[in-house]
């Protein structure tokens, strides 16, 4: 890993200005306002400093992004508030007590859409600046670097339409640098179409050589094939469920980039073998790595070296454990900012669904409900806390954390090719693949077929990545909820969205069809719609 990438992105971010404006309004952007395109795009320095700008802003962005300030989720947090399965434990702002109440309307989440939407458009302009300015550089990049760099830019580019097109469906396509507003005011696009074109951009750079076919970590953490791969897989797999409903083809199409990353021989499952459920065990050190080659991405921290850090750990416990005093009647903590609250505590559902011998369910492994104290004084949580998260050294030291935050995980890439393969019949195969994580957990080999062997792959997502954001994806595409199994304890159903036992809506309670279906699009903000002509009376079904 070349330890200086976060710096050089520390210092790209005082030069953002040269390529992209971070104005409110992506529409009002002017991104040549400190120097012009025939000035800027004119050495290597420039050409490495707006593609380090793509890793800041956009789609990795959203790690620090919160709606009202600190003590509000994350935007990375968002949408498991609103499936209920997770729960905001102040909920005095206008997004999380709107969704935790089940008022969907467009004045509640009219904001929270907007930040999505600014964000993400943000990362799009960065991204065709790259592709567009980058291949006419010839007199100062090689042609590996040329091909390098532009593959970067459309890895991002693609990386933020995808979220667009989930979040909510048919967006504007901008697929042009602009210095202006003149041309970008156009139609929302199909979903179906921007698929294609996310399609188009990762396939160009899967198939190129613009990118090494190395691990992540051994590539100075920056954009590699795998990582090309296992997003083009996730793709076909939001790609073959709703609402495009793309089929069979597409789940045929998720399985064969899988199967790229898995026969390429980069990544690997960490301890594949092994069922530790101590601090050594695979799960902590997901936790903790910045070298295992079981992460495809992620997004980088590093307080101590470069004081960019991680604000995830002080989401870590409950703000009871800001009062711990240690045997020397010492603080214990002194988190920065003193924030110190649970905006993604999960539903006791989620916890009671672990069977007994899955390590994942075990204290100090994904969760944990004690702590103890340099003094040796052991302190016990209220609400269970996020291990996954916690870093002691930063909570004691009051500073930000060092841990990186796992966006793509080799376990992920195992379980897009179960489920494309028992979708399309191939369920000896499939169970292949979802085994190999289950037995990292410390389980028994899934032997169920049919429905209960899809069941038992979406089950063991929300189970491996309960923490990295998955489950809203997976309910908009499935359109299936996950309740308690009253005939087996310690294992989920999944059950029609419309006639589920939804979690928490209203705190607390659990209710029947609390989520409308429209509500798993977000609004068009108002904002854009205002801007752009072409988005009148194109406001998504539902949201009024």
């Amino acid at each position: 890993m070349k330890l200086n990438k976060i710096y050089i992105i520390i210092l790209c971010i005082i030069s953002l200005s040269l390529v992209t404006s971070s104005c409110d309004d992506f529409l009002e952007e002017k991104p040549q306002d400190a120097k012009g395109t025939d000035q800027f795009w004119a050495t290597e320095a420039d050409a490495q400093t707006a593609v380090n700008a793509l890793y800041y802003g956009g789609v990795p962005y959203l790690n620090a992004t919160h709606v009202d300030g600190g003590w509000t989720p994350k935007a990375t947090m968002w949408g498991g508030v609103m499936s209920g399965l997770f729960v905001d434990k102040r909920k005095d702002r206008t997004f999380t007590t709107a969704s935790e109440g089940a008022n969907f309307n467009i004045e509640a989440f009219d904001r929270t859409a907007y930040l999505l939407w600014h964000e993400f458009y943000k990362g799009i302009s960065r991204a065709n600046f790259v592709i567009a300015n980058i291949p006419t550089m010839t007199e100062v990049l090689s042609t590996g670097q040329i091909e390098n760099f532009t593959a970067q830019g459309k890895f991002f580019r693609a990386y933020a339409y995808f979220y667009l097109v989930k979040e909510f469906g048919g967006v504007p396509y901008i697929d042009f640098p602009y210095t202006s507003t003149e041309g970008m005011y156009v139609e929302r696009m199909p979903a179906e179409d921007v698929y294609k074109k996310i399609e188009q951009d990762l396939l160009d750079i899967v198939d190129g050589d613009g990118l090494p076919n190395v691990a992540f970590y051994n590539n100075g953490c920056y954009v590699t094939k795998p990582m090309a791969q296992t997003l083009l897989a996730q793709v076909y797999l939001q790609w073959a469920g709703a609402p495009v409903n793309g089929g069979n083809e597409y789940y045929t199409k998720a399985v064969n980039m899988a199967k790229n990353v898995i026969n390429g021989g980069q990544h690997a499952l960490i301890h594949p073998e092994g069922t530790t459920s101590d601090l050594n065990s695979a799960f902590n050190v997901i936790k903790t790595t910045k070298s295992s080659n079981e992460i495809i991405f992620a997004k980088e921290y590093n307080y101590t070296k470069f004081n960019v850090g991680n604000d995830y750990s002080r989401l870590s416990l409950g703000a009871d454990a800001f009062q711990w005093n240690d045997a020397n009647n010492r603080k214990v903590f002194s988190p920065p900012g003193d924030v110190l609250y649970l905006p993604y505590l999960p539903c006791d559902m989620l916890l009671d669904s672990y069977y007994p011998s899955d390590i994942r369910g075990q204290e100090k492994q994904f969760f944990f409900w004690e702590y103890t104290d340099a003094t040796n004084k052991s302190h016990q949580m209220s609400d269970v806390g996020i291990w996954a998260w916690f870093d002691e050294a930063a909570l004691v030291e009051g500073r930000s954390g060092d841990y990186n935050m796992p966006t793509f995980r080799y376990a992920e890439v195992l379980l897009i090719a179960a489920e494309g393969l028992a979708r399309t019949g191939s369920e000896g195969d499939a169970r292949g693949y979802l085994n190999q994580v289950r037995k990292r957990a410390g389980l028994s080999d899934e032997t169920a077929s049919g429905d209960a062997l899809i069941q038992a792959i979406l089950t063991e997502r929300f189970h491996e990545f309960p923490l990295e954001f998955k489950i809203w994806d997976d309910i908009r595409r499935t359109r299936l909820y996950p309740e308690e199994d009253g005939a087996q304890s310690g294992t989920l159903k999944w059950v029609p969205l419309a006639s589920a036992k939804i979690q928490n809506k209203p705190e607390g309670v659990i209710v029947v069809g609390k989520i409308p279906e429209y509500a798993l699009l977000w609004p068009i903000p108002l904002r854009e719609m205002q801007a752009n002509k072409a988005l009148e009376g194109h406001q998504n079904p539902g949201w009024n």
